[in-house]
């Protein structure tokens, strides 16, 4: 079925649909709030990894609608923001807050590394959020590199700290704490995903070149792939479900509650973790059900939303 056009709205109404309403606009738009002097098409192609085809269509149409102007003409021409357009104090202080968010995010992550005690031996930004590769949805991952006595005592401390940046800046932290013979086990895929992180506290976890082998991490994951997968698709159950009925979430935590009295410390640490987790917007525990990462993994080993899972797929086969 085609989809329905939209409704076009006054442009004296709404001149943010025809400014904003394409990437490619926001992007060339970005790229000029934060550059000193005009730009050629070719640079802005570059710098918003856009088509040139692409960023000329949208340069001509933004300078015919007044928000840039264009100096020269032919090969050495340039654009820039127009300093007298209405909107180019709004689209400057627009791109300036979406910059100091991201700054203000890694202070803040800077902060809570460097407060904690015993202090961890390097915390880092891994995944998406470090290649500039990442969505609204994904999780933002932060590795922390302690030792098995401090472990426990690192992630109570971190995980209370970044609830409140989870808050304050509108993210979901999946934190992945290692050991060294952690990082040494890893095959060499993981491993150059910890190198390529983002290093917000300490030294780099692990040297320019790997000096690690695959077999141990290679067994353990031949040996828990079956499990893993299945937990996997579990949780995408789960996640699906609570878009429909968010009082599974009620229910996860009752269970909690109710478990609490009989685990041992080892399940405690975990059942704390998932109170965390629970305590986020629904849409944010969906995502973390359904998150590929270590921490999600991990957890999934021990949800307490698989019961309910399986009860409802029980009484459906008995219907």
């Amino acid at each position: 079925m085609p989809r329905r056009a939209l409704t076009p709205l006054s442009y004296l109404d709404a001149p943010f649909d025809e400014l904003l309403g394409q990437v490619s606009h926001v992007r060339i738009l970005r790229v000029l709030s934060s550059s000193q002097h005009a730009l050629p098409p070719s640079e802005l192609a570059r710098a918003t990894r856009l088509d040139l085809s692409g960023v000329v269509r949208s340069v001509g149409r933004l300078t015919q609608l007044g928000v840039l102007r264009a100096l020269g003409a032919g090969s050495r021409r340039l654009v820039e923001l127009n300093p007298a357009h209405a909107f180019t104090p709004v689209l400057l202080a627009l791109f300036e807050a979406e910059r100091q968010r991201r700054q203000q995010l890694l202070a803040a992550l800077r902060k809570a590394a460097g407060s904690v005690t015993p202090a961890p031996r390097a915390v880092w930004i891994e995944g998406p959020h470090a290649t500039g590769n990442d969505t609204a949805d994904d999780l933002l991952k932060v590795g922390v590199l302690t030792t098995v006595r401090e472990r426990h005592a690192v992630i109570e401390q971190l995980q209370t700290r970044l609830s409140d940046i989870e808050q304050r800046f509108d993210v979901t932290v999946d934190l992945l704490v290692r050991t060294r013979a952690d990082l040494e086990t890893m095959t060499s895929t993981q491993q150059d995903v910890v190198r390529s992180g983002i290093v917000m506290y300490g030294t780099a976890p692990l040297p320019p070149t790997s000096q690690s082998t695959t077999g141990p991490a290679g067994a353990l994951a031949i040996t828990h792939a079956d499990v893993d997968a299945l937990s996997e698709e579990k949780a995408a159950r789960v996640a699906k479900a609570i878009a429909n009925d968010p009082r599974l979430i009620e229910r996860a935590q009752r269970w909690i509650e109710q478990r609490r009295p009989h685990a041992s410390d080892a399940e405690l640490h975990e059942l704390r973790e998932w109170e965390r987790i629970l305590s986020r917007p629904p849409h944010r525990i969906a995502a973390f059900l359904r998150d590929p990462g270590e921490r999600a993994t991990r957890l999934r080993q021990t949800s307490p939303f698989v019961g309910f899972t399986e009860a409802k797929r029980g009484r459906r086969g008995r219907q």
